[in-house]
């Protein structure tokens, strides 16, 4: 059996070759991200990359959050908006384990099992990822936190300046008739009878025998504050003084009568009570102070370009 080679002429050769390097031309010349096969760089951090497909899995919860929440151009100027804030983010990371390594610091495996003993892994975390935080809290404690110091006058400066606010809440002796109500039709029943009650007391009235007139009983509340009664209670208490009952009041569990017994005035804590709380305030504003100064000469001194 005999096998025929065709022979091509020279110019059959020279249109193939011709084509096939035109394609490899425009392969080469087209973005790879562009084709879709091939990730791409959104920004380089010194000598390290970041790429696109980086960007969309730190950016992947936000993007499901603004879908669903927004559409269209709106949508579009949020998420522009999102993917800038998260790229700053991951250069900002970049940045620390760089100098985190340039110092010299680690994570042990052991302290990140300690710490992962103490506090468990989110869904989305993996253990790389939190020993990667470890590495950056320690970061910051050597460059930033230790240096941070507060004084003592400072602490007493601020006390002063902020009295308002380390302050004890005014607390009130509440007693109450209450008049349970567990649906609707019973709650129209208890108020009717609790605008009864109240119609019959005077401030001459010892609450002891209006509950007792009315066959109902009369509860001591003790010492409370605002935060420790539900919402219309709370409020209620506002427009009562001493010795005053209030009108019925309605809440999920019934009908209340209200009445204060006596009042202790809001009144400054004492200095030594709130003095660890303050320095712990202090010391987080201070760090956050210095933690944005310390970072942002990281960038000034480093090399960030971005390509987004």
């Amino acid at each position: 059996m005999r096998s025929t080679i065709h022979a091509h002429s020279p110019s059959t050769w020279r249109t193939a070759f011709f084509l096939t390097l035109l394609c490899l031309t425009w392969w080469l010349m087209v973005p790879s991200w562009s084709l879709g096969f091939t990730d791409r760089i959104v920004a380089v951090v010194n000598k390290e990359i970041i790429t696109w497909s980086d960007l969309q899995q730190a950016i992947r919860d936000e993007f499901s959050r603004l879908k669903a929440k927004y559409q269209g151009k709106e949508f579009e100027r949020r998420y522009t908006q999102k993917q800038r804030e998260v790229l700053n983010a991951l250069i900002e990371e970049r940045l620390q384990l760089q100098e985190a390594k340039a110092k010299g610091l680690k994570v042990t495996q052991e302290e990140i099992d300690a710490a992962l003993s103490r506090t468990p892994l989110s869904p989305t975390q993996t253990e790389e990822e939190f020993g990667q935080f470890l590495l950056l809290k320690k970061l910051f404690e050597v460059q930033v936190r230790r240096n941070v110091v507060v004084e003592e006058e400072e602490l007493r400066r601020y006390y002063e300046a902020n009295a308002n606010i380390y302050r004890i809440p005014p607390q009130y002796r509440l007693k109450q008739i209450f008049l349970d109500a567990p649906d609707e039709i019973a709650r129209l029943g208890a108020t009717t009878k609790a605008q009864v009650i109240y119609s019959d007391w005077s401030p001459e009235t010892l609450m002891e025998d209006l509950a007792a007139r009315h066959a109902q009983a009369l509860t001591e509340l003790g010492w409370v504050e605002e935060k420790d009664l539900v919402a219309p209670l709370a409020q209620a208490l506002k427009d009562l003084t001493p010795g005053t009952l209030s009108k019925p009041i309605a809440t999920q569990a019934g009908v209340h009568l209200l009445i204060v017994e006596e009042v202790k005035e809001s009144q400054p804590y004492p200095f030594e009570q709130v003095e660890r709380e303050i320095r712990a305030q202090l010391l987080k504003m201070r760090g956050e102070e210095a933690y944005r100064e310390w970072l942002k000469d990281l960038k000034q001194k480093s090399f960030i370009d971005v390509r987004l």
